[in-house]
């Protein structure tokens, strides 16, 4: 059994901050596509897309959009 620093250097740091912001709605939107590619949860990949459209700092406007044009370009 591996250990969990040997674990941790081998995965994304899904608890370290993003260096920007872009960095940030990147990731954002890459785990939304990851969701709503995993069977059951593309309907809460949208509604949760939809929901960050609308966060008052409006660093996620065009995320349900992207979201929708990389889904096509999966198919």
């Amino acid at each position: 059994m591996e250990s969990l620093d040997n674990q941790s250097s081998k995965s994304h740091k899904p608890f370290g901050s993003p260096e920007t912001l872009q960095a940030h709605y990147q990731d954002t939107l890459d785990h939304l596509i990851l969701m709503a590619s995993t069977n059951g949860w593309k309907a809460y990949a949208w509604h949760r897309a939809k929901e960050l459209e609308n966060h008052y700092l409006g660093i996620y406007n065009g995320i349900s959009q992207e979201l929708t044009a990389k889904m096509k370009d999966k198919k």
